[in-house]
């Protein structure tokens, strides 16, 4: 089953099924119940900068044109709103298919079916986005949208939206959402393919599917996680439809996201993109899927979109209120919206659920994070140190381990920390760790809990 593979991966989800079968511990606060508990080394691990791993489903590229729309309603008072559906159109891709090779095209739609200038680095695309826009039933406009295969001629996707003109808005969002996924698709197919090839042809579905938990449960590692992606990758050439294979890339790309420090921030914001997707096309398939609700909440959260990672949330619960995963990131989450008190209690209630410390590193440095916020600087640098003695190479435990010390004036215990962070992460910048941060919320009682945080880690010398 599903689930339970995913629980016994390590990933991020808890989906064991039962209360017979989950592990409890004793209901005493995190403050003093957790600190009592032993270290887990499970986590260790960093990645030098120079020895990243690379990620197998960013590494093919599939180039996309988007031609202009035809207006084709004999209207040419209609001629300004379709280059704005085109404008629209061409931004709302820009902006949620940051690994796509997208180029708008001027002129007249390009003719297809003609061979590529060159097969390999000098093409220019591979698929040509079209449409037009005509009347259809009085009063209302007829969108009709396709994606093309540049060399075959073939479609690939064909869609059609009829709609009033005031309805514009929320049907082009509709249309935008469509067209990134059929995209997306195309990308995931490319990156199968690239899997296959390059190890994954000798075995099967299950054995594939088999070898991604099995790596994933040694750890959450940078190159575990890159492996066991390519492995799900595999699996889903041999099924592209396959829920596990799809919920477990988007499991990938989550830690990819929640670990920036892994990658180069492109690479970072292509997999929050593609882990979305996947997720997405999970839920399509399998609308009840827990695991894939909770996977696709932390993406959502950590690209800032709090509402709905809330509702992904509670749907994942809605299915498996025993999910520990799904309590523990709603907490964290919580935290973004302003509501940092609500974090701790929901970190606990993930622990009681999952005792097998696999993600007590990450539970415990969510609770650190709401305490620093509700400026309980003691109890937070007690949890970030116990985070960071089963990961020591949590950047972000650390990073904020050196906030709260120095709120509280030990400043050399704080500048040994931002030096244990450098030297793991000498190429990251700590701006760019402050904007990330900054990004998930808008909410101003979250933004005012955090600016003290940060401006104690630029005075350490992290300001670049």
């Amino acid at each position: 089953m599903l689930a339970r593979s995913i629980a016994r991966s390590g990933a991020d989800a808890d989906m064991s099924t039962g209360a017979a079968h989950r592990p409890r511990v004793p209901s005493t606060p995190i403050t003093s119940r957790v600190l009592e508990q032993p270290a887990s080394r499970s986590q260790q691990g960093s990645v030098p900068e120079a020895g990243r791993p690379q990620w197998p489903c960013l590494l093919p590229t599939i180039g996309v044109a988007v031609a202009p729309m035809r207006n084709l309603t004999g209207d040419p008072d209609q001629q300004r709103l379709v280059e704005a559906f085109t404008d629209d159109l061409v931004t709302d891709l820009l902006r949620q298919g940051r690994g796509l090779s997208l180029r708008p095209l001027k002129g007249e739609q390009p003719s297809i079916g003609k061979p590529m200038r060159s097969p390999a680095a000098e093409r220019e695309y591979d698929y040509i986005v079209t449409g037009s826009a005509q009347c259809g039933s009085p009063g209302n406009l007829r969108v009709n949208m396709r994606i093309t295969n540049a060399a075959t001629s073939e479609f690939v996707w064909a869609g059609r939206h009829e709609f009033r003109p005031e309805e514009l808005a929320p049907i082009q969002t509709r249309i935008t959402r469509r067209i990134s996924r059929e995209l997306h698709l195309l990308l995931l197919q490319a990156a199968s393919r690239r899997a296959l090839f390059e190890g994954g042809a000798e075995y099967g579905l299950a054995e594939s599917l088999s070898r991604a938990t099995d790596i994933l449960q040694q750890g959450m590692r940078a190159e575990l996680a890159a492996e066991a992606q390519r492995w799900y990758l595999a699996a889903l050439a041999s099924d592209p439809r396959n829920v596990e294979a799809l919920t477990g890339l988007a499991v990938t790309c989550q830690h990819l996201v929640s670990n920036p420090w892994w990658a180069e921030p492109r690479v970072v914001a292509t997999a929050s993109d593609l882990g979305r997707e996947a997720a997405a096309i999970a839920l399509s398939i399998a609308p009840g899927h827990s695991a894939a609700h909770c996977v696709q909440g932390m993406l959502y959260s950590a690209a800032g979109q709090l509402d709905e990672a809330t509702k992904a949330f509670e749907r994942a619960l809605a299915t498996d209120s025993g999910q520990g995963t799904a309590h523990g990131f709603a907490g964290y989450n919580a935290a973004f919206l302003g509501r940092a008190g609500e974090t701790v209690p929901a970190v606990e209630r993930a622990m009681r659920l999952d005792a097998s410390e696999r993600r007590h590193s990450i539970w415990l440095f969510f609770g650190g994070f709401a305490e620093l916020l509700l400026q309980r600087s003691e109890t937070s640098i007690a949890l970030f140190h116990k985070s960071l003695q089963r990961n020591p190479s949590y950047g972000s435990a650390q990073l904020f381990l050196a906030a709260a010390l120095s709120a509280t004036g030990r400043h050399k215990q704080a500048a040994e920390t931002v030096a244990k962070f450098r030297a793991l992460y000498p190429q990251h910048q700590a701006r760019a760790f402050e904007q990330l941060w900054l990004s998930r919320s808008g909410s101003a009682a979250y933004r005012a809990q955090i600016h003290p945080a940060f401006e104690k880690i630029r005075a350490l010398g992290l300001a670049n």
